[in-house]
This record gives structure tokens, C-alpha cells and sequence, in this order.
């Protein structure tokens, strides 16, 4: 456990025997593909680090309609804001694949925390990170056309979650176009268009593998640039 824990970059600046120390309070669990693992107003008492897969964070509109807020995938962690306000759940968390989750307790985490001050400023980093985007998107989607919305994301998610290929292109993993939709306040027909568009005008490449494209960032910055 010591190891996986290593690799979640919220842990990166901690030492061996901080790892150490955190592993053995991590309670790791096995979740289904569509599996809840959160779910809005309830009371919460930990927060999970996702050792492998992918889920989706989103909240519920007054009819009854899906609001996806972000994908988060290995690496990533969810839950801390109900153990450091005790507030309810702010938003409900679906496995979008087979996860490997990893718990930590508030009462553990809260010892964690006074014990390391660098988890503790990286945590908090991390927070001012995603509230920094939660701005942005917010920004692009009052601002900026869908297919503008469409770039700035994809720009984005390369960032998160690409990798580098030889040939300068980021490889990644594309979330379905009705996920894709949900989180820009659109249509998943939309959607599909504008990428069918940039993969002609070969912005995006699809590779082998379900999903699998690579991107090619310098143009989808220079579509930004241009709105």
C-alpha cells in the first residue's frame, strides 16, 4: 500500500515513514462499474483517494437533470470537504469504471494533518486548484461558444491527464461525449460534431483502444487564442 500511496501526488512531498504512517490507516475497498460511492446530503466521516479507475462528481438539478462537475481519475481524491467543515455532502460521486478506493476517517485524517503541515499545504493547494477551474469553467461557459468551451476543456484534460507522445501530441483517454456535454452545459449531438470537426481538421487523431486520441495542444491553443 505504501507504494501506491506514494504515486498520488497529494502524498508526493511526504518522506518514507509518513507513507508509511498514512498507509496503514488507508482502508482500501473494491467498487463496481455505476457504483454511488458518495451521494449528496448524506453526512460524510472520510475521504477516498483513487488508487485505480475513474468517477464522475456531480450534483442534481431541481427537475431531476445530472449536472457533471469533473472526472477524476487515478490519483485523484474526493470527499475532503465534508471532514474539514462537517458539512454534508456537496455532491454525489459514481464510479464511471471498475475503482480501487482508498479511505481515510476524519479523525485520522485530522491527526494527519496537525502531524504533517506538508500535507496539509498541499491539501490546501490542491483545493485552491480545483476552485481556480471551478471559476474558469464557470467563466468559459458564460463567455465562450461551445465549440470555444470544447477547446478550452480539451486543453485542460491533456494537462491533467495526457501523456506525451514522440511526436509532441498528448495522449489521452476522451470521456464519453454525453460526459463531455454534461460538464460543458450542452448537447451530447454537439458535442459530437465539434470533435468529429477537429479529428478532420486532424486535431485530434483517434488511436487503438476505446476512447484513446491523441491531441495535438499547440492548435487547440491556437483556437483559444483566436476566439
Amino acid at each position: 500500500m505504501k507504494e501506491i500511496i506514494g504515486t498520488v501526488p497529494l502524498f508526493s512531498e511526504l518522506d518514507e515513514i509518513e507513507l508509511a504512517a498514512i498507509s496503514t490507516l488507508v482502508s482500501s475497498k473494491h467498487v463496481g462499474k455505476n457504483s454511488i460511492v458518495v451521494q449528496e446530503g448524506e453526512s460524510g466521516d472520510a475521504m477516498a483517494i483513487i488508487l485505480s479507475g475513474a468517477v464522475k462528481v456531480s450534483q442534481y438539478a431541481s427537475d431531476g437533470r445530472e449536472v457533471v462537475l469533473c472526472l477524476l481519475e487515478k490519483g485523484d481524491f474526493f470527499g475532503e470537504m465534508a471532514l474539514l467543515d462537517t458539512e454534508p455532502r456537496s455532491a454525489t460521486v459514481t464510479t464511471m469504471e471498475e475503482s480501487e478506493l482508498g479511505f481515510i476517517r476524519r479523525k485520522d485524517f485530522a491527526r494527519l494533518m496537525l502531524e504533517m503541515p506538508r500535507l496539509t499545504s498541499k491539501l490546501l493547494a490542491e483545493i485552491t486548484h480545483r476552485l481556480r477551474r471551478t471559476n474558469l469553467v464557470l467563466a468559459h461557459i458564460s463567455t465562450m461558444d461551445v465549440s470555444h468551451r470544447l477547446y478550452a476543456y480539451l486543453n485542460d484534460y491533456c494537462e491533467q491527464y495526457g501523456r506525451l507522445r514522440p511526436d509532441g501530441r498528448i495522449e489521452i483517454k476522451l470521456p464519453t461525449h454525453q460526459l463531455v456535454a454534461d460538464q460543458l452545459s450542452t448537447s451530447r449531438e454537439t458535442i459530437s460534431r465539434a470533435i468529429s470537426a477537429l479529428t478532420k481538421d486532424g486535431v485530434i487523431i483517434p488511436l487503438a483502444g476505446r476512447g484513446r486520441v491523441k491531441v495535438d495542444v499547440a492548435a487547440l491553443d491556437q483556437r483559444i487564442e483566436d476566439f
